[in-house]
């Protein structure tokens, strides 16, 4: 990689940080007046504007200003809510890493073999199964995962299990939210490949490449897998955004005591058999900017990857 490429393409790593922290910035300044406002419209009959914005004003700068000088984000039922996200918040980051890597490579892998045996019968029944699984979201999923395998054919806990259980079980305790959030980004990824792969089977070089003696399966591992990549790399990030939403669902279903459940503590509360409005504001900002914060750095390495793997690609480009 040359020098001035280098120096681009930490330019670009700067201006891209800076922009992710105003980014926060100002998504967790929204998110803090709209839940305080709403909080006094709820419990307080509201007050009339603009009296509601300078009292939300400087409940803001105080907010602010303990962040900055004591990392302090506020407190629930007298304790920190830092130290809240800090105790939950690895089941979540677990939760998502492990279905990232699994549903990425498998996909990959998938779209890899059906493009082996592309216009068979076996790549139309592949084509169908993607169809199908892709189409199913994954809060669907872990009913139907919990259904069969947790109570119909109990093979897999449908429930976490306890600390107190074998280290085996505790494991076994992923596999059911874990394929829950896998199956349809594998089918994406999967059927992405697969396509890119085909499109690019009667390529000049490639054909150039089978004449020399290379095998088909030898030409596409060695020269076509990785330009058939490069376009599937631009969905990773928002198959993670969807995935990352899909978690907090799955989370609450498959009753995992993840980010998810601090904030539907932090915005509902049980009452008599029902549930009515808190909105803790501490809570459900720094919840929001967790999630906030996860996807954008997860975007912001996927772009750093996309110029690296692709030198043609000119980073931070208009056009």
């Amino acid at each position: 990689m040359r020098v001035g490429r280098i120096m681009e393409l930490i330019r670009y790593i700067i201006i891209r940080f800076f922009w992710m922290i105003f980014t926060l910035f100002l998504f967790m300044s929204v998110l803090f007046f709209a839940t305080r406002i709403a909080h006094l419209n709820v419990w307080f009959g509201g007050l009339e504007f603009p009296d509601n914005f300078y009292f939300v004003r400087d409940e803001y700068v105080a907010f602010l200003r303990s962040i900055i000088t004591e990392w302090d984000w506020g407190m629930v039922e007298g304790k920190p809510v830092w130290d809240s996200l800090i105790e939950n918040a690895p089941i979540t980051l677990k939760l998502n890493l492990i279905a990232f890597g699994f549903y990425f490579l498998f996909g990959i892998f998938m779209g890899y073999f059906t493009a082996l045996k592309a216009y068979s019968l076996f790549d139309k029944l592949m084509n169908a199964l993607f169809l199908v699984v892709g189409s199913i979201p994954s809060f669907i999923w872990i009913f139907l995962l919990i259904m069969f395998f947790g109570y119909t054919f109990p093979i897999l806990p449908p429930q976490p299990p306890s600390v107190e259980a074998p280290l085996y079980w505790r494991i076994a305790g992923w596999v059911l939210p874990v394929a829950a959030l896998s199956l349809a980004p594998i089918a994406k990824f999967a059927s992405m490949m697969r396509n890119e792969l085909v499109d690019n089977f009667n390529a000049d070089y490639l054909l150039l490449l089978r004449t020399k003696g290379l095998s088909k399966r030898q030409a596409m591992t060695r020269h076509l897998f990785r330009d058939s990549f490069v376009p599937v790399m631009p969905e990773i990030a928002p198959t993670f955004v969807f995935v990352i939403v899909g978690s907090f669902f799955v989370e609450m279903i498959y009753n995992m005591q993840g980010v998810a459940t601090l904030l539907f503590d932090a915005m509902f509360q049980p009452n008599m058999g029902t549930y009515y409005i808190i909105i803790n504001t501490p809570m459900t900002v720094l919840i929001s900017v967790f999630y906030a914060a996860i996807t954008l750095f997860f975007i912001f390495l996927v772009d750093i990857m996309y110029a690296v793997v692709d030198p043609r690609i000119r980073v931070g480009a208009h056009k």
